[in-house]
């Protein structure tokens, strides 16, 4: 792949995540859901998967197929040589996991529970979080806090 259609490809998802977040940010989601459909379009573009990737949910694959994408090798290949990467023993895939649940935080004005952090292990589980306390924080007007 050229390096003026990665950054297009880039370019791309970038764009189009931040339409994704304008949606998520205005909120009016009646249940978790109508709001799962567009953050999970949001995900595949943060991810760089947006028109490649469908029906799979689980964070760690997304992730690990991200970081696949980016150093442009084959999934098992990619994992193999990104968990020997870190001396501190995380992955690239587990810094993009968390980087994501920061900038969903952060766009959605809401706090993971720390408990409930690590049991966000799918996009499907990360919709259900995300709009219990949404509707905290809207009922209460504050960002609740784990």
């Amino acid at each position: 792949m050229s390096m003026i259609k990665n950054m297009d490809d880039l370019l791309s998802c970038k764009k189009k995540a931040d339409g994704y977040a304008r949606i998520l940010s205005a909120g009016n989601f009646t249940d978790w859901q109508s709001l799962h459909e567009i953050l999970y379009q949001f995900i595949l573009c943060k991810y760089s998967l947006y028109g490649i990737c469908h029906d799979i949910y689980s964070l760690d694959t997304l992730a690990q197929m991200s970081v696949a994408k980016t150093i442009q090798m084959t999934g098992k290949d990619a994992f193999k040589a990104d968990s020997k990467a870190s001396c501190e023993g995380t992955t690239s895939a587990m810094n993009k996991k968390i980087l994501l649940l920061m900038a969903i935080q952060k766009l959605m004005g809401i706090s993971f529970p720390r408990e409930v952090t690590a049991k966000l292990t799918d996009t499907k589980l990360i919709a259900r979080a995300v709009f219990e306390l949404s509707a905290k924080t809207e009922k209460d007007g504050k960002i609740h806090e784990g």
